[in-house]
């Protein structure tokens, strides 16, 4: 059975529906939001003048928005688009859709070889993009990553980017109104009482879990009934100010709570409480700086930035893809096979003459929207751990100190000044993308500036300049079920596309975009005949 172009969304889900056996979280109530038409291509632009909080002693910045922009994207989603040409302007070997980690991995792979790469903004990097505070490089998104062995530190090592390591007490938390450092302590607290009884609880699964979240290592009876069963239910017998705490700590990784989350994802999750973790100089940005560093020198003109991919139409002997560049023209160009490195919810509107059940498969991930704000500030304050996890009352889930590895590798200097990267999720459903839509920078701005002001005080009158970066479908929510999707929408055996992004390859972490990039190259290699190297 085959996709026809003709269907509603609405249409199409009806009659699907039942594939899979499972629920379409499809956030419907965002299609009654206003959508710009052609014109505005920027997304909204802070104003001008100084914002000045409530109390606070002196004025600071507001950089305009980067992240997500919605216009061209809804477009998209409302089937609103361009006229192409009818016939392909030229025929290469391969197409990457996506300069993401995952896109710009896959790149990487095929760096000796015929290939042309598609991003929507200006800067390669997706989620793993970022900018610089005198001196101090931090990041719009992820900061950290996990292990540094086998792929990944091949990988780092070949794009001349160096990890620092972090230990277990990189972490704090606020409990009772003090930051506590790590999750074993003195014993003297509750919030650590209350962790060694987690920790003790988690040690079970930890020992049955794979070294990594590959959904192809959890096939097992034990980690398949966690995938299907709510990590609230796991949790029992702990205090309403820990299991808040506890929601903050999986919402920042996550964009999901305890009530969301699988079991299987938050036992996965809560070991990272004590495993060692690596940042790098700016987080993850640095990888995709490194990445494409690497991928732009290996020949000119195979990476075209301010374009958009508006369709992906399989045919006979490969794809044909269509896509707009930043001046409006319209061009189709055909590949032998197409990396498609967009998130999954994108993916399935781009992808054209599919089997309907993969399309499904695509449209049941659930995502939740994220804002970041790095706020910078001239003078270093905040004396305390790395990642620094807060629950109610305040609406931030997260803090990490952008000036950590500079520290440890005696690079810091107090004329650079410090600056927090506060993680701020929203819930899954439209609440938190409307929110980010409506743009209100100096309200978002302002409240929280004046909530780190109240964790840290006298950060106010510190704050030079604040960004603020909004992500509309942030990360996949890993809920019941997610793990035993995954392993189908792999199965593609004769299909001239590859699915690469970190969604769909486990956790929504850079890890899980290395390997979907690098395994989506190796895929596309073998799957093409009569490949063309490039000459040096």
């Amino acid at each position: 059975m085959q996709d026809q172009d003709s269907k509603s969304r609405r249409e199409f889900l009806k009659k699907l529906g039942l594939i899979l056996g499972c629920q379409y979280f499809l956030d419907e109530q965002v299609l009654a939001a206003p959508v710009k038409k052609p014109g505005a291509k920027k997304n909204p632009v802070a104003p001008k003048a100084p914002v000045k909080a409530p109390g606070q002693a002196s004025s600071y910045k507001l950089k305009p928005w980067t992240g997500d922009n919605f216009t061209i994207g809804h477009r998209l989603r409302l089937n609103d688009l361009p006229k192409f040409p009818a016939k392909a302007e030229k025929t290469i070997d391969f197409v990457i859709v996506g300069g993401g980690v995952s896109g710009l991995t896959a790149a990487y792979q095929l760096k000796d070889h015929h290939f042309l790469l598609l991003e929507q903004y200006a800067d390669l990097g997706g989620h793993a993009r970022g900018s610089s505070y005198h001196g101090i490089d931090y990041s719009y998104g992820a900061a950290y990553c996990g292990p540094i062995d086998d792929i990944y530190g091949e990988l780092y090592s070949a794009i001349g980017i160096e990890p620092v390591p972090l230990t277990a007490d990189r972490n704090s938390f606020r409990w009772n109104n003090e930051w506590l450092v790590g999750t074993e302590g003195d014993g003297s607290k509750s919030l650590h009482k209350e962790f060694k009884k987690l920790l003790d609880e988690c040690k079970p699964v930890w020992d049955a879990l794979p070294p990594e979240m590959e959904p192809e290592k959890l096939n097992t009876e034990a980690l398949n009934k966690l995938d299907q069963t709510l990590m609230a239910q796991c949790l029992q017998g702990y205090s309403k100010e820990f299991i808040q705490l506890i929601d903050s700590f999986c919402k920042s990784s996550l964009n999901g709570n305890l009530q969301q989350l699988s079991g299987l994802a938050g036992y996965g999750l809560l070991a990272d409480l004590v495993h060692t973790t690596h940042v790098f100089k700016g987080g993850n940005p640095a990888i995709a700086r490194g990445l494409a560093k690497k991928v732009e020198a290996a020949g000119t003109n195979r990476c075209i930035k301010n374009c958009f991919v508006w369709n992906i139409e399989m045919k006979d002997g490969g794809a044909s893809i269509l896509y707009t560049t930043a001046d409006g023209t319209a061009h189709r160009v055909d590949c032998k096979h197409v990396i498609v490195a967009t998130s999954p919810l994108v993916a399935s509107r781009q992808l054209k003459h599919i089997p309907d059940e993969t399309k499904a498969k695509l449209m049941s991930f659930r995502f939740g929207s994220y804002l970041v704000a790095n706020v910078c500030m001239k003078e270093k304050l905040f004396n305390g751990s790395y990642d620094c996890f807060a629950g109610p009352p305040y609406s931030f889930a997260d803090i990490t100190v952008a000036e950590t590895p500079y520290m440890k590798t005696n690079t810091y200097n107090p004329s650079m000044g410090s600056v927090l990267t506060i993680y701020q999720p929203y819930s899954a459903g439209s609440e938190g993308r409307m929110i980010l839509m409506q743009g209100d920078a100096p309200k978002i701005a302002s409240s929280i500036t004046t909530q780190l002001d109240k964790l840290i005080p006298g950060a106010l009158t510190q704050i030079e300049e604040v960004t603020l970066t909004r992500w509309g479908h942030a990360l996949a929510i890993i809920g019941p079920g997610y793990f035993a999707r995954l392993a189908g929408l792999q199965n593609l055996p004769d299909a001239p596309y590859s699915l690469a992004h970190s969604s769909v390859w486990g956790w929504p972490a850079v890890e899980s975009a290395i390997r979907g990039g690098r395994l989506s190259a190796q895929r596309a290699l073998s799957k093409t005949k009569s490949i063309s190297m490039i000459v040096p």
